[in-house]
């Protein structure tokens, strides 16, 4: 057994004649149907069935059209080296396209740096970001559509992430965090008290839900991102009946609109679950950010089964590695709580209302200890002034960046990406000099 991946990258399973007459006949049917078709009818015939099921025995799962689907997602967010949300220079990673030949840079042209030195050699062509994806095993990546205000969606590039690697997403709307779209200014911060911001935030979902609904691509819906903590600069931590009651009006103007697709709250961890219970009994999955401290998420699942039985996806996990970062422990880490994730789906033995999970995050950002062109020194730790308290999470990639002079094009694989293959799909021998 080949265990070595750079080994097994330039030497074993080539990807035959008939792999790739399979991606171009698909990739002609996807551009076939987007011209001729009139507007609206293919993404509307393609738009898939999706709900949550409970069965007699109160297990939950997730179905589509019909078939169990089970989450293996990827928090999928690539920041350009030197950009950052701070000093309003973040782009849209969808409409990165440096050379201007109408591809994306990330999703359709990075390349992996095997031997790691900086440089693209003639035996790493571009392979893009979604290939990887596919090829680790992912089947689902989260989204949010009012993170660049600025931009427009990029639907030929959604449309192709799912008809040409087979790869859904789930669509989400930070719901006033971080003051988005609730029209409050930072100083405020988002008041679910306001009615003029309660309807900002929903005319917001309405836009959202009538611009994806029908698309392909389309798993489900996210409202919000840790909106109960107070960082996210909303009040719901301090009212949280009121934004539960605007959740609830928001998963009600979602069913009225889509028929086609679950609504899910994005919690921090299991904050407020009563309030949820009592206020918002219309969304039909409980999401949450988790970060515990452990390669797992204690009894998390009980929690909900016992406070507000829903469907439990864990909408981001990984860890900030407190105790420093090394590529062994972040692979142990992720292993542990994916495979937590899988001892509480339906009929495995534990809770049975795990879905799956989102992991956090498929590329190093930069910019989270304060100096976007530069990765934080991991020997900062515990230095004052040194943007000690966030340098782990410049370090949570599945890939790196490298040393950023490639970026957003260079991929270096943590062996975290060969642990998720392993766990997620049969390929464990891929060449991507084909």
């Amino acid at each position: 057994m080949v265990t070595d991946p750079v080994y097994q990258m330039r030497r074993d399973l080539r990807v035959g004649y008939n792999d790739r007459m399979r991606y171009m006949i698909t990739l002609l049917m996807v551009l076939l149907s987007l011209w001729s078709c009139p507007s609206g009818a293919q993404e509307t015939a393609d738009a898939a069935h999706v709900t949550t099921h409970r069965d007699a025995s109160g297990r939950w799962s997730l179905r589509v059209d019909g078939r169990p689907y089970f989450i293996k997602g990827m928090d999928y967010r690539v920041t350009r080296v030197g950009e950052s949300p701070d000093d309003g220079t973040l782009r849209d990673w969808a409409w990165y396209d440096r050379d201007g030949d109408g591809r994306c840079d990330p999703a359709e042209q990075a390349f992996v740096d095997q031997d790691g030195d900086g440089i693209q050699d003639e035996d790493e062509p571009p392979v893009g970001d979604f290939r990887l994806m596919r090829d680790m095993g992912v089947n689902t990546v989260r989204w949010y559509v009012n993170d660049f205000k600025e931009q427009r969606p990029n639907k030929r590039l959604l449309r192709s992430l799912y008809y040409v690697y087979g790869i859904r997403v789930a669509v989400g709307n930070k719901f006033g965090a971080y003051t988005i779209d609730s029209g409050a200014s930072w100083s405020e911060g988002t008041d679910y008290r306001d009615p003029e911001q309660r309807r900002r935030l929903l005319e917001s979902v309405r836009r959202m839900v009538l611009e994806h609904k029908d698309e392909p691509y389309t798993l489900l819906w996210l409202l919000g991102n840790e909106n109960n903590y107070r960082f996210t600069n909303t009040n719901a931590w301090k009212y949280p009946k009121e934004y539960a009651t605007l959740l609830n009006e928001a998963a009600r103007l979602i069913h009225e609109l889509d028929g086609r697709h679950p609504v899910a709250l994005v919690n921090g961890d299991a904050q407020h679950l009563v309030a949820y219970a009592r206020h918002a009994p219309d969304i039909d999955i409980f999401g949450a950010n988790v970060y515990r401290g452990a390669e797992g998420f204690g009894n998390l699942f009980r929690q909900v089964r016992k406070n507000y039985d829903r469907p439990v996806l864990l909408t981001e996990y990984g860890g900030s590695y407190a105790n420093g970062f090394d590529e062994e422990t972040q692979a142990r880490y992720h292993a542990g709580c994916w495979r937590h994730i899988a001892a509480n789906a339906a009929g495995a033995g534990g809770e049975d209302n795990a879905i799956g999970g989102f992991a956090f995050e498929w590329n190093d950002e930069w910019w989270k200890a304060g100096e976007p062109g530069r990765q934080a020194d991991p020997g900062s730790i515990g230095k004052q002034g040194t943007g000690a308290a966030n340098w782990t999470q410049e370090y949570c990639g599945i890939t790196s960046q490298g040393d950023g002079s490639k970026s957003p094009f260079l991929r270096r694989l943590r062996k975290v990406y060969w642990v998720y293959q392993s766990l997620w799909t049969a390929r464990t021998e891929i060449d991507w000099t084909t």
